[in-house]
């Protein structure tokens, strides 16, 4: 299974300690050079995480002009744009990926999304996590938006709205 991703599913992740759920719950996943960049620039807990995790490969992007065609029509930024390019070149499977607007544009391309509540919600029903009212109220905590009504429809599917 191909799963290519974008920068912030493994970086929230990363701020909250969690980043390895995405491999409990997709194996191997694979990232464009451009999220690699990303990720691994300043201090983020990303930077020191990513390199390390044997589970990341790092790809660089075959059609060069796709992916600068992609951003001036888009406007998206280098590395949702180079993320949703390599899953169209591997015929990924899933794009893990969260800015609204990347996501629209992989569905129209025909590519199956998943956001980092897509992939907490397979994480507690893996049993990997016990509580994502937890992780959510953690990533809240670092900063990460989440809309009051998302957090609710969230908490609604995984049973934990009380």
């Amino acid at each position: 299974m191909t799963v290519v991703s974008n920068t912030t599913p493994l970086s929230e992740l990363a701020k909250v300690g969690k980043l390895e759920l995405v491999q409990a719950v997709f194996g191997k996943i694979i990232i464009p050079q451009e999220v690699y960049d990303e990720l691994t620039t300043g201090s983020h807990p990303a930077a020191n995480l990513v390199p390390s995790a044997d589970w990341i490969e790092v790809r660089v992007i075959q059609d060069r002009q796709r992916l600068l065609t992609l951003q001036e029509q888009t406007g998206l930024d280098l590395g949702e744009s180079a993320a949703i390019i390599l899953a169209e070149e591997l015929s990924a499977v899933r794009l893990l990926i969260d800015e609204r607007a990347g996501r629209q544009i992989a569905q129209s391309r025909n590519i199956p999304v998943v956001g980092t509540m897509g992939l907490l919600l397979l994480a507690k029903q893996l049993k990997l996590i016990p509580s994502i009212k937890d992780v959510l109220d953690e990533l809240r905590n670092q900063g990460q938006y989440i809309s009051q009504k998302l957090y609710e429809d969230v908490l609604a599917i995984a049973q934990e709205l009380f």
